[in-house]
């Protein structure tokens, strides 16, 4: 009888120490919150972990299984909120009560910004790895495929104006010339089209969700063959669909940069960096667009634009 109770209470505390030993890891860890099923969230999700490290201390949710009080108390339990994608940044922006840190991956510059977020939590203790690119890496390509490419065409909704300026300041060093439509949330983007592509050797297309999305991708890029101006793209998907070059991140890249900031910062628990692009890019060409365009595209291999930075 003695043993057995022995035993049992043996049981119990090791129960007990496990149980601690996991709140502890909860407590202090670091909680990825994807947006969306699907292969690139899983694809910056294996990344992201791979890069961070301690598997324990790390927590994989979907946004779908979350509501504003599960949010709420997520970031009581763990030291850093990682919501990836606009819709996971919202919802944390939205709801988070600031004890956690918080470090957005796969979110447009312009998006990040717009949010507003809780008041105790300080610039050290927010930060991002954006989804589009800097200015100087997507001149760059421009300049690498369309050499005498000087007047670029942008549409943008009133979000997105945040990257103008950047944008501007940059073509100008280039000596380029920015062609530019804003658009309203109800506004048309072929009206935006009509504007800019009669006098634009180019159009940049940037990551503006009020701007292009899944409903008029085909129209943008129909609209601007038929203009005969090339499209420089943010995105793999963009090129696959007509656009003649892109120049973006991956999101095992993205995920890669940012289980690295947040292995730094779990050890030491300090500041976390400022917001910025990723730091590792590609590059994709349709080689089928650019021949009926009359481009001659360069050695995909051999391309090696501006390297990112804070913005």
């Amino acid at each position: 009888m003695t043993r057995w109770l022995t035993q049992s209470w043996l049981g119990l505390m090791l129960s007990f120490c496990l149980h601690v030993s996991s709140a502890a890891h909860a407590a202090g860890g670091v909680a990825l919150i994807l947006s969306e099923r699907g292969p690139a969230y899983e694809e910056l999700a294996d990344a992201f972990a791979a890069r961070f490290g301690d598997r324990r201390a790390l927590r994989i949710l979907y946004l779908d299984g979350l509501d504003a009080k599960g949010v709420q108390a997520l970031g009581r339990e763990v030291k850093l909120l990682v919501p990836v994608g606009i819709k996971a940044t919202r919802m944390v922006a939205e709801h988070a009560d600031g004890q956690a840190a918080v470090l957005a991956l796969m979110v447009p510059r312009s998006g990040f910004e717009a949010e507003t977020w809780p008041a105790s939590l300080s610039r050290r203790r927010l930060s991002a790895v954006f989804i589009d690119q800097p200015p100087g890496r997507s001149l760059s390509l421009i300049e690498r495929v369309l050499p005498k490419a000087r007047q670029v065409g942008v549409i943008h909704s009133t979000q997105g104006l945040a990257n103008i300026g950047p944008l501007s300041q940059e073509a100008a060093r280039r000596r380029m010339s920015l062609r530019l439509a804003e658009i309203a949330p109800s506004g048309e983007v072929a009206a935006g089209l009509r504007q800019v592509l009669p006098e634009s050797d180019v159009l940049l297309l940037l990551p503006d969700a009020l701007v292009l999305n899944a409903n008029n991708v085909q129209h943008v890029l129909l609209t601007t063959y038929r203009y005969r101006v090339p499209v420089i793209g943010f995105s793999q998907g963009l090129v696959k669909a007509g656009a003649v070059a892109a120049v973006y991140s991956t999101p095992a890249q993205i995920g890669a940069q940012g289980g690295q900031i947040a292995r730094h910062w779990s050890v030491g628990e300090g500041d976390l960096p400022p917001p910025r692009y990723c730091d590792e890019y590609a590059v994709s060409f349709n080689q089928h667009v650019a021949r009926s365009l009359g481009i001659k595209l360069p050695d995909e291999s051999v391309i090696r634009l501006q390297p990112g930075g804070e913005p």
